[in-house]
Parts: structure tokens; sequence; C-alpha cells
């Protein structure tokens, strides 16, 4: 059975735990954080979680760990059982998977905001409320700084992308040219 097949099938099985006990949203942000701390060190993470000389214990421990504190039980339950069925090696595409159809459920869209400097809560609401207004549907926003785009912002939601940088506006001057 393919990666994707299995992924697909844990994580519509975790969704619909997790609704029957009133902990989807927990268990999302368990997932998002995991995907956060799992990618910042992909290759490491992957290498343990397929090495059999690592024992499930072990596993199980680093996976709580790249999730952080609090791990919550129904979340706690989950990673017992894909370590028990030895698939913690697919836990990654598990977690974006859930995600996905969790947001999806939710009416979610996932937003990535990358900025010249930090913003202010109101600007963060008012991209918010463009997402809402644009969209119909609420977003979650991903805020990046990146200093190199000199002002302004870049956001991307789904397959959309919005450009209201300076960088972007001098790229577009110089293809022109």
């Amino acid at each position: 059975m393919d990666n994707g097949k299995i992924s697909v099938r844990y994580a519509r099985a975790l969704l619909q735990t997790a609704n029957e006990e009133g902990c989807a949203r927990e268990v999302y942000e368990g997932l998002v954080r995991l995907t956060a701390n799992y990618g910042l060190a992909i290759q490491q993470f992957n290498e343990a979680l397929s090495n059999p000389m690592n024992e499930a214990q072990e596993k199980l421990q680093l996976l709580h760990a790249a999730i952080g504190d609090p791990v919550h039980p129904c979340l706690a339950r989950f990673l017992e059982f894909v370590t028990e069925k030895r698939r913690e090696n697919r836990i990654f595409l598990i977690a974006l998977k859930y995600q996905e159809l969790y947001r999806k459920e939710q009416h979610l869209l996932r937003a990535d905001v990358t900025t010249a400097t930090e913003l202010d809560d109101k600007a963060l609401a008012s991209i918010g409320d463009y997402v809402r207004d644009t969209f119909h549907q609420d977003a979650e926003l991903h805020v990046k700084v990146d200093p190199t785009l000199i002002g302004g912002f870049v956001l991307d939601i789904e397959h959309d992308r919005l450009d209201a940088s300076i960088k972007g506006r001098l790229e577009k001057l110089k293809k022109e040219i």
C-alpha cells in the first residue's frame, strides 16, 4: 500500500476519533507543532523513526518531544497505536493530511504571510478580514519576516499569491524594462 493511502486512512481515523472525543482542535494544534518541529530536522527524524535498532518507546518519546507539552491524551494514544503498527515513519505525512482534513472540515484556509517587518495585531486582523471577505472562509495566518522584501507583504493562500511587497514590485518593473 502506498504512503498516500496509509496517511489518508490514518488521518481520517484520527480525525473521526478526535471529533467523537471532542478534542479535534487540541490534536490539530499538537500536529501543527509536530510538523513545524519535524520539518526543522526532517532527515534526522526520518532516520530515527525508520531505524529498526531504535525501540518503539524511544520513537514514541521522540514524537512526544517533537510535539512538546501538552500532548493531548487522544493524540498520545494515536502515537502509541502508530508506533505499535510500525507506521511511525509515516507520521509526518499523516500529520499533514490530518491538518488538511481538519481545516477543510472547519472551513479554515491556511494563509502564509511574509512581511518585511513584524506586523501589529491590527494589521494581522486586516489581512484576516481581507481573506475572509475574498474567500468567504476564516484564515489561519502563519507569519514570517523576510527583510529582503524591503516593505509590504506577500500573502499565499492555497494556490493564490498576492505580492504587495516592494521587492515584488521592483522585480516586476525590472521585467518590464
